[in-house]
């Protein structure tokens, strides 16, 4: 979209508000119900794809504020 309006914009950056929390979420529910249950390693799968799971957010969130800048510099 070239000429996004206002509010397609302020849709598009409020969906930053969700992406690390549930990102995060994804990333613990795996590491427990996957990794922990199946390897019997607790807390380590937990942990590390918690921060995985963080770092996925982060570079999500980056990518739509690039996004953006590059469209309202245009």
């Amino acid at each position: 979209m070239p000429n996004a309006s206002f509010y397609s914009r302020i849709g598009q950056l409020s969906s930053i508000l969700f992406i690390l929390p549930s990102c995060m979420a994804v990333g613990g529910l795996l590491g427990y119900y996957v990794v922990d249950k199946y390897l019997g390693v607790y807390p380590w799968g937990t942990v590390v794809l918690v921060l995985l799971g963080a770092a996925a957010g982060f570079y999500e969130i980056v990518k739509i504020l690039i996004l953006d800048q590059r469209r309202k510099s245009d």
